[in-house]
């Protein structure tokens, strides 16, 4: 089953691409990020691809079964509230079309914890419309995760917390949560919506 990943040099895609690595259903990787992928693998086919225009026609030209996307940015880094919202929302839900376009099954979100469109704060308000008109996409499956603050391995040994729902939450735990959910099956006669938030994440089997 092809897979396609955005998002696979950051804490959580990278994760996923490990896991999905090896689940023996998933036989054709395919990474899309803006710079070179340090990772290695004879399923995986690495695109190299700056330009996010391109990335609806790469997932129209893989037609994966599965499209995973982990692609975010903050308002500091994006420079300006506009640029948040355009690659935030804007690139992933480009993604999203693409990928119900070409018949994707299975489309995986990372979101995160407290996204709502009716939130006040821009973080979360565009995060919840993105969750909002991926649904509405109706794909056969949606599986949207929202983790809470994420850590990444250089943490480990540093951080020590609850597993409340604000928790933080490493990389490598949402990753593999995503990776646990899609070798679930599912009904495939009516769109199946997945959400889990927060602590659910550490609760995934």
């Amino acid at each position: 089953m092809s897979t396609i990943i955005f998002g696979s040099t950051g804490l959580c895609g990278a994760a996923f691409l490990k896991y999905a690595d090896k689940l023996d259903a998933l036989n054709h990787l395919v990474t899309v990020t803006r710079r070179s992928l340090d990772y290695e693998s004879s399923k995986l086919e690495k695109i190299v691809e700056a330009d996010s225009t391109k990335y609806p026609g790469i997932v129209a030209a893989t037609k994966p079964k599965i499209c995973y996307t982990s692609l975010a940015t903050t308002r500091g880094a994006a420079g300006s509230a506009q640029a948040f919202v355009d690659i935030d929302y804007g690139i992933n839900y480009d993604i999203a079309k693409a990928a119900k376009e070409s018949g994707v099954e299975t489309f995986v979100l990372i979101s995160s914890i407290g996204a709502s469109a009716l939130s006040p704060f821009l973080y979360m308000k565009t995060k919840g419309r993105l969750e909002d008109d991926v649904i509405a996409l109706k794909f056969p499956r949606t599986i949207i995760l929202r983790p809470g603050p994420l850590l990444g391995e250089r943490e480990k040994s540093k951080v020590s917390f609850t597993k409340s729902l604000f928790a933080p939450i490493y990389g490598d735990e949402v990753g593999k949560a995503a990776e646990l959910l899609i070798a679930k099956p599912f009904d495939s006669s009516k769109p199946v919506v997945e959400i889990v938030s927060g602590k659910e994440l550490f609760e995934v089997k």
